[in-house]
């Protein structure tokens, strides 16, 4: 789970960015899915993809453990971008099977809401 020490380096990351006084929103993502395919482990051998996961499950906490898509990071991005009340905050993504929010910031603030809420 830890090879060569990442999530170390990770955290080791995420400390600088708190302490840095900029604004930050930190989303950390489950095992990625969708390619491209860069990493050495079974992810990369099954060529994993999301297919009807699109639903988001968002957290706090060090709490889930999944996959999610690439695209669905990507969009989680973008969004916190737009929503004022997810900065300062660190958020677990991942992927279930079911519609996402797609590129519906409210449906984003919803999902980012619940989450600081739970």
């Amino acid at each position: 789970m830890n090879l060569f020490g990442v999530l170390k380096y990770k955290k080791m990351g995420e400390d600088f960015v708190r302490k840095s006084g900029l604004p930050f929103t930190i989303i950390r993502p489950g095992r990625l899915t969708d390619g491209p395919y860069t990493s050495y482990d079974l992810n990369t051998l099954l060529k994993a993809t999301a297919g009807k996961r699109r639903a988001v499950v968002i957290g706090q906490g060090d709490k889930l453990v999944g996959e999610v898509s690439r695209l669905v990071v990507a969009e989680a991005c973008i969004q916190a971008l737009e929503i004022e009340s997810t900065e300062g905050e660190i958020y677990e993504i991942n992927s279930v099977e079911g519609e996402g929010p797609g590129s519906d910031t409210q449906k984003w603030r919803e999902l980012f809401d619940a989450a600081r809420s739970q």
